[in-house]
């Protein structure tokens, strides 16, 4: 007899957990899942939700949910990954103050927003409402990082009075990639900037955006680590060279021998730089 009323305890306790995430392989006549039935009285998704989301690492995360019908009903996000219960209605049920829900008065829209987005974020995530069988609209996160690139080799020798020309593109994702600022070493280069010659193009579109500096007689004091900085992207930077004119002969003579694969020659060629260099 305890026995028994020990099972029926057991089983009254687990099956709750077990319906919370729930995956569709996973069904019982019990627990059958249904998405909701259109032009009915019981809550049902929208048809239209975008079921797969990307983000940027760094910016804010929106996972749409819209529920029709839904009355009286409460509208939860599950992390299916640990399956976690994130939030019940507009209240978080989680310490990491990153996730919450936006929901518009008078809408029938359940959003959950992630500020920042981490990658540890990605995968997929629960919209569940607490009908009878329940609901569930499983939700993909994908999450991804803007890089910029700035066009050429990693270093760059530039004649002496010349122009240097940098050119930096970012591929946009869902976000924009914010101000793009340029730097040399630690110093800021706009149209302000103390050394004068400084000019800065920008262009954007929705699946791009391009940066271009512009220094104009190219002294040796130029010479730095060059880094393009957008706003919400990875930075990226190059490493520029202003030489004389004996220096850029030797520089081209290096490059030449290099790809020669001449070992000899080579070695003459960067002893020849080195002495340049010490010049300075």
């Amino acid at each position: 007899m305890k026995g028994e009323i020990w099972t029926l305890m057991f089983v009254a306790t687990v099956q709750p957990l077990l319906t919370i995430g729930r995956q569709t392989e996973d069904l019982s006549p019990q627990h059958e899942i249904t998405w909701g039935r259109p032009n009915s009285e019981t809550a049902y998704f929208d048809d239209d939700t975008d079921m797969n989301v990307t983000a940027v690492v760094g910016k804010q995360a929106r996972l749409p949910c819209r529920v029709i019908n839904l009355d009286k009903k409460d509208v939860s996000w599950i992390r299916q990954r640990d399956l976690h219960i994130l939030t019940v209605g507009i209240l978080t049920y989680t310490s990491d103050d990153r996730f919450k829900v936006f929901h518009p008065e008078d809408s029938d829209d359940w959003y959950l927003e992630i500020s920042p987005v981490t990658f540890r974020d990605a995968g997929v995530y629960e919209c569940q409402v607490s009908t009878s069988p329940k609901i569930f609209l499983p939700v993909s996160l994908a999450v991804e990082v803007q890089q910029a690139r700035i066009n050429g080799p990693k270093e760059v020798f530039i004649q002496n009075g010349s122009t240097i020309k940098l050119m930096c593109v970012v591929n946009t994702h869902s976000e924009n990639v914010g101000q793009v600022t340029w730097f040399r070493d630690s110093a800021e280069l706009d149209y302000d900037s103390p050394r004068g010659g400084v000019s800065l193009e920008i262009e954007k579109t929705p699946e791009r955006t391009t940066s271009k500096l512009f220094l104009t007689r190219a002294l040796k004091g130029d010479s730095g680590n060059y880094t393009c900085a957008p706003q919400f992207a990875q930075a990226a930077s190059v490493l520029v060279h202003v030489v004389n004119g004996e220096e850029s002969a030797a520089v081209q003579t290096a490059n030449s021998v290099t790809l020669r694969s001449n070992p000899q020659g080579m070695c003459w060629a960067l002893v020849a730089l080195f002495l340049y260099l010490g010049s300075w």
